[in-house]
């Protein structure tokens, strides 16, 4: 049996300590959830269910925190959970789970980049030309993650609308 050690919560995480000297990171929902307790016996094999769990729930809790902020593509979203030390295959998982259910826009935030973009390139030129701003920013988003066919088309579809 592998007895829980501590608990540690900050922010909207929290560290699960075990006796064998790993520890589980996951949401502070999570951890309510599971009902963690000091002192508390856990199967092993019960432990790798909840890694594997907890990897899931804190991936799709990073993804939605950065989601929020409108300014990210899958690809940068993806590397992002990558660096913090979760699987691809969570990662994945998780991404296609937020994009099944309209929570992950590729297009949607490459469009309002674009829109942002734009809107203060036309600010500093009035007589701004699409030769002079579409191939350029369809080129950064690209460089930013976001597919060449979905950079392309939030450009157009930003100029239609502001230009």
């Amino acid at each position: 049996m592998t007895e829980v050690l501590s608990i540690r919560a900050s922010a909207a995480l929290s560290t699960v300590d075990f006796d064998d000297g790993t520890s589980l990171r996951c949401t502070r929902d999570f951890a309510a959830r599971s009902r963690f307790s000091r002192g508390q016996d856990i199967d092993p094999v019960f432990v790798d269910r909840l890694r594997q769990s907890a990897s899931f729930d804190l991936a799709t809790h990073e993804a939605r925190r950065l989601i929020r902020r409108q300014r990210y593509s899958r690809n940068e979203i993806a590397a992002k959970l990558k660096a913090s030390g979760l699987s691809s295959d969570v990662i994945g998982e998780t991404l296609s789970s937020l994009e099944q259910c309209g929570e992950l826009d590729d297009l949607a935030v490459a469009l309002h980049i674009a829109r942002q973009k734009l809107r203060l390139a036309q600010g500093r030129n009035s007589g701004l030309t699409w030769s002079e701003f579409g191939p350029a920013q369809a080129r950064r988003l690209t460089m930013r993650g976001f597919y060449a066919g979905t950079a392309k088309q939030a450009v157009r579809v930003a100029w239609a609308e502001l230009a």
